[in-house]
């Protein structure tokens, strides 16, 4: 039972090694490291088919590394599009990934109809480029397109996000 978490005799709370589970010290908020910041990168995007062209900036990352986890977010604006190519959309995470991921915290924003869509991202074991995803009407994720699940407009923009374990 040696270093078990819990209430119950013979275990410990984070932080302490009584074992008693009532009374043992527990780890306060304030002493808690919060000195991590996000970091800025340049996240590359693209299609596998003709590639979107863009006058400016229009793909903005950052993330926070906490040992071999790491949470990103990717935020893509289509202000400065000229062309929105074809095929599947895919960007890249700051580092590979471990293990293959799902990830399912993204959103298209339709600025014409006021629709948001849901957005994911799937990464296989050991690569940093995420295809994107979307969920059709049918409920079955699909790729990411200049006309799936939208025509996409210059007005509109997406986001995605998670948190994935790094290969090292």
């Amino acid at each position: 039972i040696h270093h078990t978490l819990g209430h119950g005799a013979f275990q410990a709370s984070p932080g302490s090694h009584r074992h008693d589970g009532k009374d043992s010290n527990k780890i306060k908020m304030s002493d808690v490291d919060v000195s991590m910041s996000s970091v800025a990168y340049q996240p590359v995007g693209g299609t596998l088919g003709t590639q979107p062209m863009f006058s400016g900036p229009a793909i903005s990352g950052s993330y926070v590394r906490m040992g071999v986890l790491v949470h990103f977010r990717i935020d893509v604006d289509f202000d400065n599009i000229i062309s929105f190519g074809t095929g599947q959309y895919y960007l890249t995470l700051p580092f590979p990934v471990k293990h293959n991921y799902f990830f399912r915290d993204g959103c298209l924003h339709d600025i014409s109809t006021a629709k948001e869509y849901a957005m994911g991202g799937h990464v296989a074991a050991g690569a940093a480029q995420m295809l994107l995803r979307t969920t059709a009407s049918n409920g079955i994720d699909v790729p990411f397109e200049h006309n799936v699940p939208i025509t996409l407009d210059a007005a509109d923009n997406f986001h995605v996000s998670g948190t994935y374990e790094i290969q090292v």
